[in-house]
């Protein structure tokens, strides 16, 4: 049986070419932190502190949002709403069907926030805490349709950052939580208190980065 070498073998995948692009930022010093796709275009934080948006066609700015006074540390899009947190503890939400600036919702926390999701009812929204002075690494929760502090804390689950937050698609009493303490927690929010709430942890070996939900029904985690 002849053997084709790996230099002639044909390409799984056609040649891809960029149809646009545009810069991001002034300058040559910015830095692109996440891109993510929106019903409108596209939106990608930045090292600036910033959030940028661009339209499908071409790749054209469309504007951009200055808000928060510390990193950007995660942005979201549910419909036409655009979501931020950032380590100046802070979870932003804008109406993308608005002109202005500043953000519809505002929910605070006294901690540097490194990710949250909004749950697949919109009736909660979740966010993971950076360990702070007293050793403490949270998540909270805030009531979506109120701006201010968390209306509940969980504070036991994880000993380190809370790097990743994902409300489950199809449970919206569900989510999960990783962190640099190499735990993967699932949790159920019908429960009514965090030893309750807290289904399972895996202890993954090594810090985590990214997780979440897959499968047809969501039914999976990957780590």
């Amino acid at each position: 049986m002849s053997r084709i070498p790996v230099t002639q073998a044909p390409s799984l995948l056609p040649v891809l070419y960029p149809a646009a692009s545009a810069p991001v930022g002034r300058g040559g010093n910015t830095y692109i932190y996440e891109a993510i796709h929106t019903a409108r275009g596209a939106a990608v934080s930045t090292s600036t502190q910033e959030v940028h948006l661009y339209e499908h066609f071409g790749v054209q700015p469309v504007r951009t949002i200055k808000y928060h006074s510390d990193k950007v540390t995660q942005i979201r899009v549910r419909e036409e709403s655009l979501m931020s947190s950032s380590r100046d503890g802070q979870i932003a939400i804008w109406d993308l069907r608005q002109a202005s600036s500043a953000p519809s919702l505002v929910f605070k926390s006294d901690d540097a926030i490194l990710s949250f999701d909004l749950s697949a009812d919109s009736s909660v929204l979740v966010g993971g805490t950076q360990l702070n002075s007293d050793y403490a690494a949270k998540i909270q929760f805030w009531d979506p349709r109120a701006a201010g502090g968390p209306v509940k804390v969980f504070e036991d689950s994880h000993s380190d950052d809370v790097t990743q937050i994902h409300c489950n698609p199809n449970a919206p009493k569900q989510f999960l939580s990783g962190s640099t303490d190499g735990l993967l927690c699932t949790f159920d929010l019908a429960q009514p208190d965090e030893d309750d709430a807290l289904q399972f942890v895996a202890n993954t070996g090594a810090s985590v980065s990214q997780c979440g939900y897959f499968g047809p029904d969501a039914q999976f985690v990957y780590v």
